[in-house]
């Protein structure tokens, strides 16, 4: 950086990442911090109960590399630390029941938390310096993401994996104790790595699924390769051919978005998911239970019903409205979670949306299907998105009666949040899945208790206890358990 040259966005971040001191963050951020790690070591048990978002857990234990990171729901398998992220990345995304950061429009959590745990017990670190580093990688995407809120989807690119690595390289340098002149080489390389497409929206795959791990792997890889000498582009991010210009079409060059670091906590601002669904579907989902429950709807009534319309903002259109005929009939139980059809359709004959609301039977129920096929849509653009996912659902019957029913705040979100009960009985009934109600309140009181923890090591010896059947085969069969 020459005389008078204004500093990096890269190289203001990998700053407050390594300079912030953890005792100027606020205690209730901390406790926040404490509850995304709940929450999402929760939602990845439960999609290793479903075998979900396992391929790179299956692959570590396949193929071991001996290390000191954890691969979740494995019975005690530890590998090296990308392999750990890579592994609980891809299962923390496994089903889309992981937390967003609505205004950035990206998951931060299934990201950061991964990361942080694998760079955690490998480096020996404290709760508090770990819930630290996660809260500075945290604040690193979301920030990241507001320059450009939605405009990485609109030109076919996931933010989640194109700018969650950046956060987990703030996350990773942290723990690491790298300088910063290793710090700024490692985000500079990881423009290199930011990847992610949408495309997966064509036919159902399940690519998203790889997009969180491979930017924490990525992460791990970067600052490794900068503290071997590899150096990094100083202006990744805004530069020419940077990030934003490249991936966004957009001029981040001169943005104050760092500006505010450590003054506000814009990270913060998460949704946690009640529904392992796209947020996209959660608001008309819920406007359909309120409007059936406030008209008491009886059975032959919601029979009679000769079309739902999805009220819904224009940008959801991609992820869960077109092409309408093909989100009617979901080819894959991925498919079905980015469905408004089938999650009304869902939401209709059960009366609710949870955990076995997509497994591979329900494609196949002619109930869910003809709720679906007479689902459409209607763009309605609320003034409350992206701060929260907003939507509703009019109904009409043959004869002419029409009902309307709004979510402006979706639950879980800022302004209509799942409480801290909530999200710790969520994690319990994930993993009850999974192991014993004694060992899953083992290892839900070693995430919530963070704060005070010396090491990660109530957290891995919990997290130890914990198998889901498909990883234990594998891991018998390969000697590894």
């Amino acid at each position: 950086m020459t005389d008078g040259e204004a500093p990096s966005l890269g190289g203001q971040l990998i700053d407050f990442a390594l300079t912030f001191p953890a005792g100027d963050i606020p205690e209730r951020t901390l406790e926040w911090a404490a509850l995304r790690f709940v929450d999402t070591v929760g939602v990845g048990l439960a999609c290793a109960s479903y075998d979900l978002g396992t391929a790179a857990a299956h692959l570590a234990v396949d193929d071991p590399a001996a290390g000191p990171a954890s691969v979740w729901a494995s019975g005690g398998l530890r590998v090296r630390m990308a392999d750990a992220c890579l592994a609980n990345g891809m299962l923390s995304h496994g089903m889309d029941y992981d937390d967003t950061h609505t205004t950035a429009t990206l998951h931060p959590s299934c990201v950061i938390v991964p990361t942080a745990l694998a760079v955690g017990e490998a480096t020996g670190a404290s709760g508090t310096e770990v819930l630290a580093a996660a809260v500075v990688g945290f604040e690193t995407v979301a920030r990241l993401g507001l320059l450009a809120s939605g405009k990485f989807q609109n030109r076919g690119f996931h933010p989640t994996s194109v700018l969650g690595v950046f956060g987990a390289v703030a996350t990773v340098s942290r723990l690491m104790g790298v300088s910063a002149a290793v710090g700024r080489n490692a985000a500079g390389l990881a423009g290199s790595m930011a990847s992610g497409l949408m495309e997966y929206l064509s036919d159902g795959s399940s690519a998203k699924q790889v997009h969180p791990g491979w930017a924490a792997q990525a992460a791990v890889t970067a600052v490794r390769l900068a503290q071997l000498g590899a150096t990094g582009p100083a202006r990744v991010l805004e530069g020419t051919a940077g990030v934003f210009r490249s991936f966004a079409g957009i001029d981040v060059s001169g943005s104050e978005v760092f500006k505010t670091l450590g003054e506000e906590w814009l990270g913060t601002l998460v949704a946690t998911k009640p529904y392992p669904a796209c947020h996209c579907v959660h608001a008309p989902v819920d406007a359909w239970r309120a409007l059936a429950d406030r008209l008491r709807l009886s059975a032959d009534e919601i029979a009679s019903i000769s079309s739902f319309t999805g009220l819904v903002p224009s940008w959801y259109l991609q992820l869960v409205c077109d092409p309408m005929p093909a989100k009617r009939a979901p080819r894959s139980v991925y498919e079905a979670r980015f469905s408004l059809p089938y999650s009304i359709g869902v939401a209709v004959v059960d009366g609710k949306m949870d955990l076995n609301s997509f497994g591979v039977e329900r494609l196949s129920d002619s109930r869910v299907l003809e709720v679906a096929a007479k689902v459409d849509y209607e763009v309605l653009e609320y003034q409350e998105f992206p701060e929260a996912f907003p939507g509703g659902i009019r109904v009409t019957w043959p004869e002419g009666r029409v009902e309307e029913e709004h979510v402006l705040h979706n639950r879980g979100s800022v302004g209509n949040p799942m409480s801290a009960e909530e999200i710790c009985e969520k994690f319990l009934e994930a993993a009850a899945r999974l192991t014993s109600p004694e060992r899953a309140g083992q290892l839900l009181e070693s995430l919530r208790s963070l704060r005070e923890a010396p090491s990660l090591e109530g957290f891995t010896k919990a997290i130890a206890e914990v198998v889901a059947a498909p990883l234990a085969s594998r891991g018998v069969r390969q000697g590894h358990q």
